[in-house]
Formats: structure tokens, C-alpha cells, sequence
């Protein structure tokens, strides 16, 4: 039975229509996210303003660790952008039609 089945089509299947358009919209939901301004929870100068707000109310503590999250985003902006490129690299020869 499972011989007499022909073997799918990488252009056809769900890693090509469904989760590989998932992860590429999962990326650009987070790289929006960490470019976001101060109203974006989670982005980068939404946790640098919660430091400012945490050091003016008497948290040095809690300030440094929100200070030292802000400054690892621009790593993970590559991180992400280097995922992005061979997301798409996979997407292009192998779910190519």
C-alpha cells in the first residue's frame, strides 16, 4: 500500500506551503518587534525607557538587567536576519517549482 504511493512533491508540501511562510512571518513579526519604538513591549527602546523608569525610581538593579537586554538586541537582529537568508535559501532550491 504505502509502495503504490508516489513520492510527494517538495514544492507541494506543508514544509513549503505552511511552515516555511510561517517562519519567515514569525522573523518579521520579531525584527518589528525589536526595531519597534518605546510603546512596542519588547523592543529595544521600550527596555532601554523601563531601565530609565526603574533607575529614576530607585531599581539600579533591575535598571542594568533591562540595559543589558537592550543591548543583546542588535545581536539577535543578526541572528534573525542570518535565519531570514537561509530560510529563503531552502525556499528557493528546494520549494522551487
Amino acid at each position: 500500500a504505502l509502495a503504490d504511493t508516489p513520492p510527494s512533491d517538495h514544492a507541494n508540501s506543508a514544509i513549503c506551503t505552511q511552515r516555511i511562510p510561517a517562519v519567515l512571518a514569525r522573523i518579521d513579526k520579531l525584527t518589528g518587534r525589536i526595531n519597534g519604538d518605546a510603546s512596542v513591549k519588547g523592543s529595544t527602546a521600550w527596555l532601554r525607557a523601563k531601565a530609565d523608569q526603574a533607575r529614576s525610581a530607585g531599581y539600579p538593579a533591575l535598571a542594568d538587567l533591562l540595559t543589558a537586554r537592550a543591548g543583546e538586541r542588535p545581536g539577535r537582529l543578526d541572528e534573525l536576519a542570518k535565519l531570514r537568508s537561509d530560510v529563503q535559501h531552502v525556499q528557493s532550491t528546494d520549494c522551487a517549482t
